[in-house]
């Protein structure tokens, strides 16, 4: 399990969230930028601060080949973790 800080956006490292649900606690992105895989951790901007979440599910596009999609569930952190 990788966590990818995706808070800071820029060209080739970016996302965009298509729907949210269930209040927040899970998601369905879309996003450039490779090395993702399900189960990991991904770090999303939130106002001025942090949200992250547990990327359930990614699939890559063959064209192009760093366009993903995603579902991911909400996954605060742990004060140890911080």
């Amino acid at each position: 399990m990788k966590t990818h800080d995706y808070s800071v956006r820029s060209w080739g490292h970016d996302y965009n969230i298509l729907s949210i649900n269930d209040n927040g606690l899970s998601l369905r992105l879309t996003g450039w930028g490779y090395g993702l895989s399900d189960d990991d951790y991904i770090i999303l901007k939130n106002g001025m601060d942090t949200t992250r979440y547990k990327i359930d599910e990614v699939r890559y596009e063959n064209n192009p080949s760093d366009m993903w999609f995603a579902e991911a569930s909400f996954a605060p952190r742990n004060l140890e973790e911080e």
